[in-house]
């Protein structure tokens, strides 16, 4: 809330907001003071301070409690602690007691501007975008304001070179298997050899694996200590399970599957609420070996690309990694694909030869 202020000036009271300053014609008493603090709670003194009452226009950040709250209801656990940090700590402090109606678009503009300043990417400026139009859409519902200022600035366009994937190869997928053991080893074989996401691999239990059929159902989720549904409807598949893969899953069967629970168990016979056990492990073994240092998602990019680079039909790589569509998987790995040799083109070659239609 914007917060009333006072002067004295020669004994008169001066009161405003956002320094500025307007005389009551009165003395400064205390009296005086809690009479402008009774006509400024009214909002009797709107007009005066080019404001609206103080009372029915909320801020920014009372607006974001409600989006927060609608986002709590349908959001997935992970997803909802980001954007519970996005808001926490770079909307709420930008804002402050900014009252909802107060912001316009240049205001989204130096916002922005901050965030680019502090050295934030495009996933950041996007969400806290998010978040915004949100608040002026509830803003707008309830006409307060008549224009959402968000949809009034574009994005920023950031110079930002994305980094490439750099996946193993089947050489140091052999190095890194031969220089592991027990369930590191057995993880990371399935990784490698299934393209599931850690948190996937992670919620298996055995009941979810059929050896008669070679098949794995994908149908849960780890994050942040969390069981969850899939990330996407498409993430909830039945995937084949290779020959290779099969080898780890047999070896980890020996480990936990008397347990007739999760794959992998801690030592304490509860499943991991993370992969950082494996993380931490993993990132030694690439150091001890001298390879660049990679996220446990590399695995499954590496599956994605050695099959793709194999001339393995695109459409069933997308159904093993469980993209929306072929189009997402294209987007991603198109460039690990083999170029084709030249194609023949035929068809045009006897048709323009010889000149026979006219240019």
């Amino acid at each position: 809330m914007k917060k009333l202020r006072f002067k004295n000036r020669n004994g008169i009271l001066y009161f405003g907001i956002d320094g500025n300053f307007k005389s009551s014609k009165l003395k400064y008493t205390n009296i005086n003071k809690n009479i402008i603090i009774g006509k400024f709670k009214d909002g009797r003194l709107d007009e005066e301070l080019g404001i609206a009452h103080i009372d029915n226009i909320p801020t920014v950040n009372q607006l974001l409690d409600e989006v927060m709250s609608s986002k709590l209801a349908v959001l997935k656990f992970k997803t909802m602690r980001t954007y519970e940090v996005i808001s926490r700590l770079r909307v709420r402090p930008y804002f402050k007691d900014t009252l909802v109606n107060q912001v316009k678009p240049i205001d989204i503009k130096k916002f922005h501007d901050h965030l680019i300043g502090l050295g934030f990417g495009k996933g950041v400026l996007q969400l806290a975008r998010v978040l915004l139009k949100e608040v002026f859409s509830i803003a707008i519902l309830s006409e307060w304001i008549t224009l959402n200022p968000i949809k009034m600035v574009d994005m920023p366009k950031l110079n930002t070179a994305k980094k490439k994937t750099k996946p193993f190869t089947l050489d140091e997928i052999d190095l890194i298997l031969k220089n592991t053991t027990g369930v590191l080893k057995n993880f990371l074989g399935i990784s490698f050899f299934t393209g599931m996401r850690s948190g996937e691999v992670l919620a298996l239990k055995w009941e979810d694996i059929d050896f008669v059929t070679d098949t794995i159902s994908i149908n849960k989720t780890i994050a942040e200590g969390h069981i969850n549904s899939p990330k996407t409807k498409s993430s909830m598949r039945d995937i084949e399970m290779l020959t290779k893969a099969k080898e780890f899953f047999k070896a980890q069967q020996l480990e936990t599957g008397i347990q007739n629970s999760y794959l992998f168990l801690t030592k304490y016979n509860n499943y991991y609420s993370n992969n950082s056990y494996f993380y931490q492990n993993y990132q030694k073994v690439l150091k001890k070996l001298g390879l660049d240092a990679r996220s446990l998602h590399h695995t499954r990019h590496t599956f994605a690309s050695i099959m793709l680079n194999n001339r393995i039909e695109p459409l069933w790589v997308s159904n093993i990694l469980g993209h929306e569509n072929l189009d997402m998987t294209l987007k991603v790995y198109t460039h690990f694909m083999p170029r084709k040799e030249k194609m023949s083109l035929e068809f045009l070659e006897k048709r323009y030869k010889n000149g026979t239609v006219g240019a």
